[in-house]
């Protein structure tokens, strides 16, 4: 029982993982084209970090969704 919920927390962050890198890797595709680059222009390196700054901006925004929406429930209101 309790592999099992190890597992699904598992499989869970991993799916998010997932959702987060294609966000980011899409999101850079739509930076380089405001760029008017490609990604030939970049090294595997170079990609690899422009998509982690991505990731971790991604991220953050969650972060501060999340704690927008706690506040909203417990009926604080920042705005």
């Amino acid at each position: 029982m309790i592999s099992k919920i190890i597992q699904k927390k598992k499989d869970l962050a991993h799916k998010l993982k997932m959702h987060i890198r294609k966000k980011a890797i899409n999101q850079f595709e739509d930076k380089l084209l405001l760029l008017q680059k490609k990604k030939t222009d970049y090294t595997k390196d170079e990609l690899e970090s422009h998509v982690a700054k991505e990731e971790s901006e991604i991220i953050k925004s969650y972060k501060n969704k999340s704690i927008a929406a706690l506040l909203a429930l417990l009926g604080i209101n920042i705005f």
